[in-house]
């Protein structure tokens, strides 16, 4: 793995974090209150094959930018540069090898595409811009009046482009002519609640094939705008997530419905758990996968029915389907026991391919995924987005999808401890049952665990215990009623490295 960092002495004001990056801070509180781990640098720590960072084996190589997040897609060039903007509005254009190849502030945070002459284009809530592919600029369009939130932006397939403004000119078109930028339409888009930072544009036919017609969320309704005269086709409320638009029969998804170009209902799906559902991805035959109630992965047919259904062994964000849709890859959000992952699956059936943990930066925090994916033409590098919460530190990240590559596998965790107890008379006696998995949540069997009983009067005991087959070791221990605590303080197995700063390390319970 390579890393290399790009950064600009002179920044204006920055965006703050919004609800994103505290939502993953406020969460992985939350879980420490509740079941807590020593202080560490989360490098891993113990005996083993040696500690300190780790090159992931699927991480080529990522680029560290000088920015908080950046929730916007890298877009792909057709020579196969990558362009990604941050919330710090920089442009960074990076080779597929990892090398940069320019950077430019003051450019957007809120979209980025590339035409096909090259042209790359940017926006936010000012302005819309064009460069050209080493990074001089072409030319800017100021937004009048000045958008509220620039939704997003998009090259659609007419070679215009394409915005999606929250109030300001709503939503408008572009045509990037010799001359400069020319205003080809706008149609009202006013704000309203819930909040919509970023919803990416589709584009798909028009009912009767004639045109084409652009998609978005926002403002508490999904609306297709059509290309041509930028006329309003249909407006529906409801809905969370951007739409997605078919290859197969130019229908538009949700999560759990398909729809007409016209925005007639064309099937519901009624999950069997729950209704909450991520953000659909489909494939050119129609498939569409959807992930229901954050662990069931669902592959639908284009009728609406069920092709096949996978329970996941943790909770993923959205699917994002590779340009051969041979796999899907997933995204895992930070929390207490694991750090930020990407877990591959097949597309066929839903078994898992790959997973890999994003590794910490040098001050040893672990990054969140901010974004979608986005693929190379063969579908053998996936590229996303990812930071660390509360800095101004963000990566684009290269990831070799290749299933042959094996899913790095040197690290300890203890991942749960439950206690049970029994009483007879006036005697207690507690069994602490402790699940120790690699950071892919494999369980590792052979593993020796160090605990430390804290007894109801102050005292305390040590303890070893070896996993069995299923990854679970027990201690036990007796006594008088009142608080019992049991503390994990070491894991061993040769060719491993411990690693408390994710792990589950203690747990107490009173019996009286």
């Amino acid at each position: 793995m390579t890393e290399t960092t790009v950064s600009h002495l002179s920044r204006k004001e920055r965006k703050p974090l919004f609800f994103l990056p505290l939502l993953v801070l406020i969460s992985v509180l939350f879980v420490s209150v509740v079941q807590s781990a020593p202080g560490g640098n989360g490098k891993g720590k113990g005996g083993g094959a040696g500690s300190g960072p780790r090159p992931e084996l699927h991480l080529k190589w990522r680029v560290l930018l000088d920015a908080p997040y950046s929730l916007v897609r890298p877009a792909l060039a057709q020579d196969g540069t990558i362009y990604a903007v941050d919330a710090s509005d920089n442009l960074t254009a990076v080779a597929p090898d990892g090398t940069v190849l320019w950077s430019v502030p003051d450019a957007g945070s809120q979209g980025v595409d590339v035409g096909s002459d090259g042209t790359i284009y940017t926006g936010n809530e000012n302005w819309i811009k064009a460069f050209n592919p080493d990074g001089s600029p072409k030319w800017t369009f100021v937004q009048n009046p000045r958008a509220f939130v620039l939704v997003d932006l998009a090259v659609g397939p007419d070679g215009n482009i394409y915005a999606v403004a929250s109030s300001g000119m709503g939503v408008f078109s572009l045509a990037d002519l010799t001359a400069g930028p020319q205003l080809r339409w706008t149609n009202p888009e006013t704000y309203a609640r819930p909040f919509v930072e970023h919803s990416e544009i589709a584009f798909g036919p028009t009912e009767d094939g004639s045109d084409q017609q652009l998609y978005f969320y926002a403002n508490g309704h999904t609306r297709a705008v059509r290309l041509s005269d930028g006329a309003s086709v249909f407006t529906l409320g409801g809905g969370n997530t951007p739409p997605q638009v078919s290859a197969f029969d130019g229908s538009w998804h949700r999560g759990d419905t398909a729809f007409t170009p016209a925005g007639d209902l064309k099937w519901l799906f009624e999950f069997p758990v729950g209704t909450a559902f991520s953000q659909p991805s489909l494939a050119r035959d129609g498939t569409h996968y959807t992930v229901n109630d954050g662990t069931n992965l669902y592959a639908i047919n284009p009728f609406g029915a069920e092709e096949w259904s996978a329970v996941l062994n943790e909770r993923v964000g959205m699917p994002d389907v590779d340009p051969g849709e041979s796999f899907l890859i997933l995204d895992t959000q930070a929390s207490h026991t694991h750090p930020a992952a990407l877990k591959a699956v097949n597309a066929g059936n839903g078994e898992e391919l790959w997973r890999m943990e994003f590794p910490p930066d040098d001050s040893g925090l672990d990054q969140f995924i901010s974004g979608g994916i986005s693929y190379s033409a063969n579908g053998d590098t996936a590229y996303v987005m990812t930071a660390i919460a509360t800095t101004n530190r963000t990566y684009l990240n290269a990831i070799d999808t290749d299933p042959s590559i094996p899913s790095a596998s040197t690290l300890l965790r203890s991942s749960d401890i439950t206690l049970d107890v029994r009483s007879s008379r006036n005697k207690v006696s507690f069994t602490g049952i402790v699940t120790v998995v690699d950071e892919n949540k494999r369980l590792i069997p052979g593993a020796t665990l160090l605990a430390t009983w804290t007894l109801p009067d102050g005292t305390t005991t040590q303890q070893t215990a070896t996993t069995k087959g299923n990854g679970q070791a027990k201690f036990s221990v007796s006594g008088q009623g009142g608080l019992y605590r049991i503390e994990v303080t070491q894991i061993n197995k040769d060719g491993f490295d411990f690693d408390p700063e994710h792990s589950i390390l203690d747990a107490s319970r009173a019996w009286f």
